[in-house]
């Protein structure tokens, strides 16, 4: 057992949610991260919209630092590896490096469609319990706890006196788990759903959970 930091939080047994977006199981030595959007910033100058080229290294930056510290046997990617195919090239050079720490599991995404048969991916990839899929479409997880991207869950949080807060969530569910994006270009959208459910709100500091809409 590992010795919780501020930024992280033992969200299931032996497993521990960090504040830079990814899910380590301690016991497995998984670690996980979803939506890397990984180039948005190339495929938007592409587009001829001038934003800034930090994204990448923000990404691969955290990446290698959760890889140092947890020492997973396996990351695994849970789909939207890239924004789109304008970043394909970047993409496989980050993946060549990653591959080089870990074994490197990326699920497919429905952004990357045009990545397929340029890297490696599969469909979906299941540890024990876990079914993990990028959660764009259905899948038979037959049973198993769910563990998916796509949605880029996020919460607001004020103080009454204006100030408003927005951060990237990890939502968990009885029987699904919705990981925040790992791209620090995805704001992420307000979470609603009918099922009850814990709500971890994120940041580089610090993780805590909403004291509301707890699983039973």
């Amino acid at each position: 057992m590992i010795s919780l930091r501020a930024n992280q939080a033992l969200v299931a047994d032996d497993i521990v949610l960090d504040g830079r977006l990814a899910l380590y199981h301690q016991s497995q030595s998984w670690l996980a991260v979803a939506d890397l959007h990984f180039g948005y910033e190339i495929s938007q100058r592409a587009a001829g919209r001038l934003v800034p080229m930090w994204g990448m290294a923000s990404v691969s930056e955290r990446l290698f630092q959760l890889i140092e510290e947890y020492e997973p046997e396996r990351l695994i990617i849970l789909g939207d590896l890239v924004h789109d195919q304008a970043a394909a090239s970047e993409a496989a050079r980050l993946l060549e490096s990653l591959r080089s720490r870990c074994e490197t599991i990326v699920v497919a995404g429905n952004h990357d469609r045009r990545l397929r048969g340029k890297i490696e991916m599969v469909e979906s990839w299941q540890a024990d319990e876990f079914h993990f899929h990028h959660g764009h479409c259905a899948a038979n997880s037959e049973g198993r706890i769910q563990i998916i991207g796509h949605h880029h869950p996020a919460e607001v949080i004020t103080d009454g006196a204006g100030l408003r807060l927005k951060c990237p969530a990890f939502v968990q569910q009885a029987r699904c788990w919705i990981m925040p994006a790992f791209s620090p270009w995805a704001s992420g959208a307000r979470w609603t759903s009918d099922e009850p459910g814990r709500i971890w709100l994120c940041s580089a500091e610090r993780v805590f959970a909403l004291p509301d809409r707890q699983v039973a």
